[in-house]
């Protein structure tokens, strides 16, 4: 059974209708799962599925201290335990929760995550019908519990028009997608460049700007390549954490 087959029917033997992040523990609990959270001294890992002398053990580092990101963990951690994943015990670092990963079960492990907490069938018509911004994003991530990161990449999973999300921290990009309509038609800076000192990410980044909605910018700030050819009009709406140095980057890309 596929990973996004597999959540649903999770979802359905326990009947979760709503705020699927809130049952993780019911479902711990049915199934004897032994849940605890502990300190790896190491910041990269995420959390672990253990199987020793009969028990299973999900285990959450310490070190996550949002609970968006520890639900995402949790759901991960069940999608091995789910999808009977072989193997004593895993070990899941941040780069095995990203979509990138080169890991099968663990990209497997994150299909289940993302179909579990954000449904479908509860998020797609959310996602189709209103504004890709700010505003839907935080109300996705509170009702379903979730990363606003989350959130983001499940709503362009369903999102009709076309839009890019790129996130970045200290200046330098760490996340990107594209709604499947955008797909294909440009390409824009990769993972590990710097944001360009022009973007409105980099004004909020270094100063007190603050964005109240999608702004006009040079299209070649974002975007390295256009496959179209045709002439591109291009707005940006950027939000800052600057204690964290983090800024997440709605983009919407307009074909003249």
């Amino acid at each position: 059974m596929i990973p996004t087959q597999k959540a649903q029917q999770v979802l359905r033997d326990f009947s979760i209708s709503s705020s699927p992040a809130l049952s993780i523990n019911q479902i711990f609990e049915h199934y004897n799962i032994i849940y605890d959270e502990m300190d790896y001294g190491n910041s990269n890992y995420m959390g672990s599925l253990i199987r020793a002398k009969g028990k299973t053990i999900i285990l959450i580092n310490t070190d996550i201290k949002n609970a968006g990101r520890i639900n995402f963990t949790k759901a991960h951690e069940l999608g091995h335990f789910s999808l009977n994943h072989k193997g004593q015990q895993f070990e899941c670092s941040r780069t095995d929760m990203l979509d990138s990963t080169r890991k099968p079960l663990e990209l497997e492990a994150n299909q289940f995550a993302k179909e579990f907490l954000l449904p479908e069938q509860m998020v797609k018509p959310i996602s189709m019908s209103a504004p890709f911004d700010f505003d839907t994003i935080k109300a996705i991530s509170n009702e379903f519990v979730v990363s606003k990161l989350v959130a983001v990449f499940r709503i362009l999973d369903f999102h009709l028009g076309n839009y890019a999300f790129i996130g970045s921290k200290h200046g330098v990009i760490t996340h990107l997608r594209m709604s499947k309509s955008l797909v294909g038609k440009i390409n824009i800076l990769k993972l590990g460049a710097s944001i360009h000192n022009k973007s409105s990410a980099y004004e909020c980044l270094i100063s007190n700007f603050r964005m109240t909605g999608y702004s006009s910018v040079d299209p070649k700030i974002w975007i390295t390549r256009n496959k179209l050819g045709s002439a591109i009009s291009l707005k940006e709406y950027s939000r800052a954490d600057k204690l964290s140095g983090s800024v997440l980057t709605l983009l919407k890309v307009d074909f003249l």
